[in-house]
């Protein structure tokens, strides 16, 4: 799945999200026009995976109402990404190879490492 495939996914999965809450009148026309605008505003075609979960993170900031969206994908990040990184730091220190998890842990945490999209960031089912 490239970064544009999961951006159209997070949009589809969007538009189906307010759409719900437009029928069941848990969110008005005017905040659904809203949140729609921020997720085009803030989800651009061409963004990389890096750049893709830095945006998504934000977009419950403002909009709430995503959170049944976003947080399962912010979760599979942290399963998919974030502790298999946590796990090679922490094998290279048991190795003995501190400098290796020091670089390691920096690109982590400045967002340098490459990723690579292996979930399917699928909301839970409500």
């Amino acid at each position: 799945m490239t970064p544009d495939d999961l951006r159209q996914q997070i949009e589809l999965q969007v538009v189906e999200l307010i759409k719900r809450k437009l029928a069941d009148g848990t969110m008005t026309e005017e905040r659904a026009q809203q949140a729609s605008q921020m997720v085009l505003d803030t989800l651009k075609p061409g963004m990389n995976f890096e750049e893709l979960y830095s945006a998504v993170a934000r977009l419950d900031d403002t909009v709430q109402e995503l959170a049944p969206v976003i947080v399962p994908m912010l979760k599979q990040y942290e399963q998919e990404i974030v502790r298999p990184i946590e796990k090679n730091v922490t094998e290279l220190i048991r190795q003995g190879q501190f400098d290796a998890a020091t670089k390691l842990a920096k690109r982590a945490i400045a967002q340098d490492v490459k990723l690579e999209w292996t979930g399917s960031a699928k909301p839970p089912a409500e």
